[in-house]
């Protein structure tokens, strides 16, 4: 066995081991990722192809400032009753229908997860959705399944809703307008798709109302909201961060820069004491980030990222067509796979060289490829509870309260909405970028 085999066999060891105690929960999924960056560091220090030098060289600290920044910004938003407010309003309004109601859930949490970020959205949206649920005396399993699939389908639309196109954003240097120019309206038409599936899901239960209606009318959702003056300075920043966010391309600012200014912002107006500000940052989430790029960039260094982009040249290079739908599928199947994060980390220099060797979709200020790319990973991360960050949150407070969500249940219900979602973005990219351009 040639050394350059054992460098191969050795990382594909270390990656496969690292996923198989994240896929199990036998241990933390940090817990697991920082193993594996630590043993990927080991392995690749004394096989001589890898070093902690260029482990930190990988680490995109891009995705990292713009998820800190996000989760302050969000967090103290969090803190002023506003997601419940916005709750109890979605519930009102859907007059004691189940499927108004559901859908009302759905749009406000897709729509709150496009614009601040799916990870903290379903992290303070999940308990209020089960406490809603059990006010009314209802179900909360459809709605906190709905609420997942809605959250990464809704992230999906800008740069800072999801975690992947955060990654994806800095790697190739698309900007948040682009995003909503090019994703959003896809995203829409999916969304609405995935409604429909709802209705037909849920039909035993969505024809009938809510009979315990008349509680949730009985409350102020003026009451939810525990501090006015905090509220309004967080909406102040976020705002201020959106704006900046839009221009930022223009002004030659990283996203993370937007990202933290806006939280440091809200730091001056709110005067909050930073300790209890960075109470918000879900650490662990970040390490887990951290630790991916580190593992990521030992396959990179043992030529296996270059071996996986050469092969999807070889079946996918011949035509528009074709790309698409292989860097779509190929995204796809990985999220559901082995989960969306480390899936983007490790896929993006294969796709890049895949759009590097192919000179497709030349003529586009971004190559369309990138968005086949977000939308596999993006939509993918719905397939099974391990697929994406946003779905072992939701599945472990929801346990905690008396609620758990079986790993089987999930899937049976998402996996199909997921294929069907995969598809349909297919089919609108090959529209978009082949048939009418």
């Amino acid at each position: 066995m040639t050394e350059l085999n054992t460098i191969v066999i050795g990382s594909l060891i270390i990656f496969s081991l690292t996923y198989y105690g994240i896929i199990s929960k036998r241990i933390s999924r940090t817990v697991a990722a920082m193993s594996g960056a630590a043993a990927m560091l080991l392995f690749g220090h004394g096989m001589g192809f890898y070093d902690t030098h260029m482990g930190i060289e990988y680490i995109d600290f891009n995705t990292i400032g713009l998820l800190l920044g996000m989760m302050i910004i969000v967090g103290l938003l969090g803190e002023t009753g506003f997601f419940k407010y916005v709750a109890i309003r979605s519930a009102k309004a859907s007059k004691g229908s189940y499927y108004r109601l559901l859908g009302f859930f759905v749009l406000a949490t897709a729509f709150t997860s496009a614009f601040l970020d799916n990870v903290t959205t379903v992290l303070l949206m999940a308990p209020i959705t089960i406490t809603i649920a059990e006010e009314l005396e209802i179900n909360p399993l459809p709605f906190l399944m709905a609420g997942i699939i809605s959250s990464n389908i809704g992230g999906t639309a800008t740069l800072i809703g999801d975690p992947p196109n955060m990654i994806i954003g800095s790697a190739a240097g698309i900007n948040f307008n682009d995003f909503i120019l090019y994703l959003a309206p896809i995203v829409i038409i999916i969304l609405f798709i995935v409604l429909l599936i709802f209705e037909f899901i849920y039909k035993d239960i969505i024809e009938s109302d809510i009979k315990n209606f008349h509680k949730i009318m009985t409350v102020d959702e003026n009451r939810a909201i525990s501090n006015r003056g905090l509220l309004n300075k967080s909406l102040l920043a976020l705002s201020f961060t959106l704006v900046l966010f839009s221009v930022h391309h223009l002004l030659g600012i990283e996203p993370w820069l937007v990202a933290i200014t806006g939280a440091c912002l809200l730091l001056v107006l709110s005067l909050t004491d930073p300790e209890d500000a960075l109470k918000h940052v879900h650490w662990a989430t970040l390490l887990f980030f951290t630790s991916q790029f580190i593992l990521i960039g030992g396959l990179d260094k043992a030529g296996i990222i270059e071996i996986v982009g050469s092969w999807m040249i070889n079946i996918g290079g011949g035509s528009p067509t074709m790309a698409l739908f292989v860097v779509l599928m190929v995204g796809g199947a990985s999220a559901i796979l082995i989960g969306n994060i480390p899936s983007v980390i490790a896929l993006i220099p294969a796709i890049d060289l895949f759009i590097l060797e192919t000179a497709l979709f030349t003529g586009f200020s971004v190559n369309p490829l990138w968005w086949a790319f977000s939308l596999g990973i993006c939509l993918g991360g719905n397939g099974t509870l391990i697929s994406s960050h946003t779905n072992t949150i939701v599945s472990s407070l929801s346990g905690k309260m008396g609620h758990p969500i079986s790993y089987g249940r999930y899937t049976k219900t998402a996996l199909p909405i997921t294929l069907i979602s995969l598809v349909a973005a297919f089919f609108l990219l090959w529209l978009f970028f082949v048939v009418l351009m």
